[in-house]
């Protein structure tokens, strides 16, 4: 038995060992490396001989187990004819183990894709063709030396979001490249790229200021896709570095850290001495939501998770003198009267100002050279500058830079709303503005319009203050009534000239469909007319300031108000004595079930609606009573202003009715012609119409619906345009005829 046992065994062992053979060659068919399997990254640049420079980077960098094992990368790898040239441009005789880690770091994107792919947006949905130009590289910069805002040293970190920061995010640095499926899509040119790289030639394989070698693209490797590049990529600043490492910059740069915020955060201290061995107090710079963008963020907005593929920031930077030049003639032009000279000065006073300076020059987008004209800023507003206005240029991490020695010609400022904006005596006005949402036509440049400012002694006067302390209304007084004011000093200019306020005369509509009319340097509304408590009967024009984009400033010192008092009351101002010029239509009105004696009311007349009432002369009334159109004596024309039977009631109701335009207010302006509804209705409801034939400055002409012409009479005596409580009345020639 000792003899055959280990013959058995032998027997035994060679079959398991004959069938574990077998096991392993099926299990390595089945699961081991094809043959046909391209080599990594590492090992494919090795084999090809000429990036010796670069592998040592990857080295240096410690990557080498990366780039040699599985994952998924797109990397730009530079020749070491690339290397030679890098080396020598910036007369460096070695790469040091820093460097090297940037240039690796910044050649690795996330993700293996071919250059097909690379202009495509990979969106949460998926792919988006044709709409990316950028990628996330591996590169981020960690903790650095900064100072707070007091001046003491600190470490910091940047934000990575815009106005919070989100521990879980790297913020890593992209690498802008200008394909041609994105830049045709995009409908960008060499224009586009040599702008920013002039002595580089456009491709449309271009990434940053390298090429794509033309036979050396999209090599696939086992952890992902290489791109051969001609030069030697390293991490460009962001828009905050950048801005921060120029002098030329630097008022500007004052101006954007009034909006930053060093906030202490203990994980990155935390992960800051587990990474270093060093403790330190590390904080997060921030800038304020305030501002369009926060300028270190080096991801786009996170709308989605890779929104920043397909956008970037982009920042119009003023020199010093750029900044030092708007701040004298435009930002401090009215502060000075206030012993406010410097713009630290009035950030203290008017943050906002400051803050609408600096937003317009950001933008939460990307600003293409060929795009300059349409692109908004952060503020709404196309630049007013040209590419020939721009002394630097600059691709950045985060965006692009446009250094100019010109600052923006913000709307908030060049526009009516400007001359508020920025003039403390109207800082209860402007809060006003800001909080009935009146502001935003004012600031349009397209539209034109003339605003009269309401000077802060004349509104406290009539009881209006602004107090920040009452944060959901902090425009103290009757907010109706000071919206309707402000309405009133709001006149959209269309088409039309600036008016001659100094010599000459007119009406004018004001934005709530009220009037106010100008005389030889005056001014005047319905309530100035009426003396109310603060007001004169007319307002004496100071200056009229013609500087803003889209209109005029006329500057007095009190208020253009609005009437209390009804329509008849105004009537009756001009019909209360038989010498008077409405004094037959009056007393008809007086008399007639239409007209309250008491308050002044007409029937059919309805608080907040825009009316215009036609008076014919006295002698037009006597005509009308000779037609049998009113009761009294039709051979003599002598009225009978008391009648009170039926038939003469109705007449003296129709004829009234077909003398007031309903919801309109027509005026000798040009402005308005057509047909419009009166309050006389027939028995189906249908209104009577006047037909407002021929308007101009000097011509109102009426059609009644017999085809009959009526004139308003203009002279310098007749009471035409006269204001009233939302309303206009006229004086005309003759009187409207009704047909029903």
């Amino acid at each position: 038995m000792s003899k055959i046992l280990p013959k058995f065994l032998i027997v035994i062992l060679t079959f398991v060992l004959f069938l574990s053979s077998c096991r392993k060659k099926e299990f390595d068919e089945f699961y081991g490396r094809p043959e046909t399997l391209a080599e990594p990254i590492y090992q494919q640049l090795q084999a090809k001989g000429n990036f010796t420079q670069f592998l040592s980077c990857v080295d240096k960098a410690s990557y080498k187990e990366t780039l040699s094992t599985a994952g998924s990368w797109t990397v730009f790898a530079p020749t070491d004819e690339a290397f030679k040239t890098y080396m020598q441009e910036n007369g460096l005789t070695e790469i040091t183990t820093d460097l090297a880690t940037k240039i690796v770091r910044f050649s690795m994107v996330y993700d293996g894709e071919k250059t097909d792919r690379l202009s495509d947006f990979f969106s949460v949905k998926g792919f988006v063709k044709n709409t990316a130009f950028r990628r996330r590289t591996v590169y981020y910069d960690f903790v650095y030396d900064d100072k707070d805002l007091n001046g003491n040293l600190i470490k910091a970190i940047a934000t990575n979001r815009n106005g919070v920061y989100f521990p879980g995010d790297f913020n890593n640095k992209s690498v802008t490249y200008f394909l041609s499926p994105y830049m045709g899509f995009a409908g960008l040119s060499a224009i586009d790229y040599n702008f920013f790289y002039p002595n580089v030639s456009y491709s449309g394989s271009n990434v940053a200021s390298a090429h794509l070698i033309a036979d050396q693209q999209n090599i696939i490797a086992e952890n992902g896709v290489i791109h051969i590049i001609d030069r030697v990529l390293t991490p460009p600043l962001n828009i905050d570095q950048y801005v921060n490492s120029k002098p030329d910059y630097s008022a500007f740069k004052n101006l954007l850290d009034k909006f930053v915020t060093f906030s202490l955060n203990a994980e990155i201290s935390n992960r800051y001495q587990v990474l270093s061995g060093k403790a330190a107090n590390v904080y997060v710079k921030s800038y304020s939501s305030l501002l369009g963008f926060s300028p270190n963020n080096e991801n786009y907005l996170k709308a989605d998770a890779n929104d920043a593929q397909q956008s970037s920031y982009s920042i119009i930077a003023p020199t010093n003198a750029a900044v030092d030049a708007y701040a004298k003639s435009v930002l401090l032009k009215y502060w000075r009267k206030r012993g406010v000279n410097t713009l630290n000065e009035l950030y203290v006073v008017a943050p906002d100002v400051i803050r609408d300076y600096v937003n317009s020059h950001l933008y939460t987008s990307t600003v293409w050279p060929s795009k300059f004209a349409i692109t908004q800023n952060s503020l709404g507003d196309v630049t007013k500058q040209t590419t020939a206005d721009i002394i630097d240029r600059q691709v950045l991490s985060n965006g692009f830079l446009y250094g100019t020695n010109k600052s923006q010609e913000a709307s908030v400022f060049s526009t009516v709303y400007g001359n508020i904006n920025l003039d403390p005596d109207f800082s209860i006005m402007k809060q006003a503005l800001l909080y009935f949402n009146l502001h935003l036509q004012l600031k349009t440049p397209s539209i034109r319009y003339l605003i009269v400012p309401i000077p802060d002694a004349t509104l406290r006067r009539m009881g209006f203050t602004y107090d920040p302390f009452f944060v959901a209304q902090p425009i103290r007084g009757d907010l109706a009534a000071f919206r309707r004011i402000l309405q009133t000093h709001i006149i959209p200019l269309g088409n039309r000239p600036i008016p001659n306020f100094t010599s000459g005369a007119g009406i004018l509509e004001a934005s709530n469909g009220e009037y106010i009319k100008y005389e030889r340097g005056r001014l005047l509304s319905a309530g100035t007319q009426d003396s109310v408590a603060v007001a004169k009967q007319t307002i004496p024009v100071d200056s009229v300031s013609t500087t803003p984009v889209n209109g005029a400033v006329v500057y007095g010192k009190e208020a253009l108000t609005y009437t209390v008092l009804p329509v008849g009351k105004h009537i009756e101002k001009y019909g209360n004595v038989p010498a008077a010029p409405y004094y037959n239509f009056f007393q008809y009105l007086f008399n007639s079930l239409l007209y309250n004696k008491t308050t002044g009311a007409i029937t059919g007349l309805t608080d907040g609606v825009n009316y215009t009432v036609f008076v014919p002369t006295n002698a037009a009334i006597v005509a009308a009573v000779r037609a049998g159109l009113l009761p009294g004596n039709t051979a003599t024309g002598v009225p009978n202003f008391t009648a009170t039977d039926g038939i003469s009631v109705t007449l003296v109701n129709k004829f009234i009715q077909y003398h007031i335009i309903n919801k309109a207010t027509v005026v000798s302006d040009g402005e308005k012609t057509g047909q419009f509804e009166s309050l006389l209705k027939d028995d189906n409801g249908d209104a009577a119409k006047i037909n407002v034939s021929i308007n101009t400055v000097n011509t109102l002409q009426l059609r009644d619906v017999t085809g009959a012409t009526v004139n308003v009479l203009l002279g310098a005596n007749d009471r035409s345009n006269v204001l009233s409580n939302r309303t206009v009345i006229h004086q005309i020639n003759t009187y409207l005829k009704y047909q029903f």
